[in-house]
């Protein structure tokens, strides 16, 4: 009996060692990309554009990249951490090229058609 009871402690003891560790380990738990269309969820954050494999497929510089789509050089956060969105058309006609190929460069899904 003593027996019994020392092996349901451990297993309890065991499982919620482990639901911890899969809580606290972002590597064990599954995280699914939002689908086109969704926003992030709480918590968050978009994933990161890489500003120079964009620059390089566009033939621009980092530097003229950035400033066109109004994307601070050096960014830092804003106090209330609050991004705005870069104007995709107005960038891509400073830069000499179309939107929909400045939003492949960066990895931004085109925008659903609307009705």
């Amino acid at each position: 009996m003593i027996i019994r009871q020392f092996l349901a402690l451990a297993a309890i003891s065991l499982t919620l060692a482990a639901c911890g560790q899969a809580g606290s380990n972002p590597n064990l738990t599954a995280q699914n990309p939002p689908q086109a269309g969704e926003q992030p969820s709480q918590g968050r954050r978009p994933r990161q554009i890489d500003f120079t494999a964009a620059s390089q497929k566009l033939g621009v510089t980092e530097a003229k990249l950035k400033e066109a789509l109004g994307v601070p050089t050096n960014p830092t956060n804003a106090p209330d951490g609050e991004r705005r969105r870069p104007d995709l058309k107005a960038a891509a006609t400073k830069l000499g090229v179309t939107e929909e190929k400045l939003r492949e460069a960066l990895g931004i899904p085109a925008r659903p058609v609307s009705n």
